[in-house]
């Protein structure tokens, strides 16, 4: 019960830039100094007076401007003036962008990924199952479990919560002694059960360890007959590093900026770390200059999709490209990241995004 009432009041107050700023403060106030060593080196511990004012700084961004202690370092902040600073979406500000944008009887519907399937289902064009949390092991479920096994060897396994790509991992029936203790793992938490992408080889060039996803965030503003008009806010292309399957900025990927108007890549690439990139570090692939295959296809999708939730002037769908089937939804995001569309380029987003709210 008390989980339940503490559930209900974050949702009241998740989208407040005063309890993002003092939640992150809170949790990060012990790991203040990895985040430093991590952007900085180890060698700033040696000047204890800088190291005091660049603390100082760190806080009093939080608080003044929303940004991260990550964000400060990835955005440059560190001796800019104050309008260069205010000019980005900070993570601590960003939620509060959304209630203006969004209706928030459609969160659930975008952030719950098997109403999301069911929604866009003929995008998704991939078999897709859900387990419950606390699903009875019935007959019937069981059957659909065996059957979804039997038709696809491997699969994607997600919780029907998920953000940043944490907990999705790609398992088999056989990791199991049966498909009863299967089940039982499955609804514990419940999850989404989705049947992998074949990468097309157009995307797997630039690197085939990962399926590779654009993120196309879509505005629906008004124009001068009233009528409802979408625009592509700096969408992007988020590539995996390593071997690793999961291609997501906040899992260790790769972003790079495409433009709207022809689908090249237009930027270097950039990751979570503060590294600039060329090419891809693994396929040596040149980021600039990168075609995204059938670019119009891919952001037909997603202007349809907006469509479908009107009341919804701002989403981020991610796609990927598939082997025989072309560009298929992979999620929505009713309250998308901004920082890689900011990030790579170091140029604050705020004013844009402001500019097409005044237009919704």
């Amino acid at each position: 019960m008390f989980r339940e009432y503490r559930r209900k009041i974050y949702k009241k107050i998740r989208f407040e830039t005063w309890y993002r700023k003092a939640s992150y403060y809170h949790r990060k106030r012990d790991e203040m100094d990895e985040i430093i060593e991590k952007y900085k080196g180890p060698e700033v511990f040696r000047d204890r007076k800088y190291l005091r004012s660049l603390r100082r700084d760190m806080i009093r961004s939080l608080f003044k401007y929303g940004s991260y202690y990550s964000e400060y370092f990835l955005f440059g902040y560190e001796g800019m003036d104050p309008e260069y600073r205010a000019s980005f979406i900070t993570e601590g500000i960003r939620m509060s962008f959304y209630p203006r944008m969004n209706l928030r009887k459609n969160t659930d519907l975008l952030e719950n990924k098997y109403r999301t399937y069911k929604k866009f289902q003929n995008m998704f064009k991939r078999d897709v199952i859900r387990i419950k949390k606390n699903e009875e092991p019935t007959e019937e479920n069981l059957k659909n479990l065996e059957e979804f096994a039997a038709r696809h060897e491997n699969f994607v396994v997600k919780p029907v919560y998920a953000a940043f790509g944490k907990a999705v991992r790609i398992e088999n029936i056989a990791m199991y002694d049966s498909v009863e203790e299967a089940h039982a793992h499955y609804r514990k938490n419940g999850v989404v059960i989705e049947e992998l992408i074949e990468q097309g080889e157009a995307m797997a060039r630039i690197h085939p360890g990962s399926v590779n996803t654009l993120r196309i965030p879509t505005v629906i503003i008004k124009n001068e007959e009233g009528e409802p008009q979408i625009r592509l806010f700096h969408p992007s292309l988020r590539m995996g590093r390593d071997g690793s399957f999961v291609d997501n900025f906040s899992a260790g990927g790769v972003s790079a900026l495409i433009d709207p108007e022809t689908g090249m890549i237009y930027t270097n690439g950039a990751d979570k770390k503060g590294h600039s990139f060329l090419c891809h570090p693994d396929s040596h692939i040149t980021f600039q200059g990168f075609q995204i295959p059938e670019w119009e296809e891919a952001v037909a999708m997603v202007k349809e999709a907006a469509m479908m939730i009107p009341d919804n002037h701002y989403c981020g769908w991610d796609l990927a490209y598939s082997k025989d089937r072309g560009w298929c939804m992979v999620e929505a995001n009713c309250t998308a990241q901004m920082g890689a569309m900011q990030m790579v380029e170091k140029k604050g987003r705020k004013h844009e995004l402001e500019a097409l709210i005044a237009q919704m």
